[in-house]
């Protein structure tokens, strides 16, 4: 009988010193991740917050009216040819500047009609006003600046896209530049668009 409690004693103490050695182990797996957790771990999530390139305007919603005061003063149109405010987020790195063009592809004209070119908009705008000291380029009408829309008064909905281009570079050559050259001076610098549509129209 003192012989099996004997031969029980150190059986025990095994079987204790190894759920011992069980139980640091578990400590130690829990301990060491967050001992070697690097500080950028929670910076991450916080860089990919960043929001999209987005442009918006707080005179029409995309795909919503343009306001009355944009329409055009000439041939026919009555509006006061105000161009909408707009705004800007989430430019992408390297941006030192941008251009905004706003053409119609409704109206019978090959590849559209284009009624404001903007560039020289330096790389730390973020909205723009229809009176801006930027220079702008010439329009279909053609004048130079914005030309508000004025399509025929047939009650035929026209789409207005307004597009902005951010830029790598800072200046564009070139005085009341068209619609096709601001496009070639820039093709090489393009690292992002966004754009909005707009709508008008005139009743029949």
């Amino acid at each position: 009988m003192s012989s099996t409690r004997l031969q029980r004693k150190p059986l025990m103490s095994i079987v204790l010193v190894a759920l011992g050695i069980a139980a640091l182990l578990a400590v130690v797996s829990l301990v060491i991740p967050l001992l070697t957790r690097s500080p950028t771990a929670h910076a991450n999530p916080l860089s990919a917050s960043r929001p999209p390139f987005t442009l918006t305007s707080p005179n029409f919603h995309d795909g919503g009216a343009l306001p009355q005061s944009s329409e055009f003063n000439q041939f026919g149109c009555t509006g006061a040819n105000i161009a909408p405010e707009l705004h800007w987020v989430g430019v992408p790195k390297g941006t030192d500047g941008f251009a905004l063009t706003v053409t119609d592809y409704d109206a019978p004209v090959t590849r559209g009609f284009h009624h404001w070119i903007v560039y020289n908009i330096p790389g730390s705008a973020r909205e723009l006003h229809g009176n801006n000291p930027f220079s702008e380029g010439t329009n279909s009408y053609p004048t130079i600046g914005y030309g508000g829309p004025c399509p025929p008064p047939d009650g035929q909905l026209h789409h207005y896209v307004f597009r902005l281009y951010a830029l790598s570079t800072a200046h564009i050559s070139g005085k009341a530049l068209t619609f096709d050259e601001l496009l070639n001076a820039i093709s090489s610098n393009v690292i992002g668009t966004t754009s909005i549509i707009g709508t008008f129209k005139l009743p029949s």
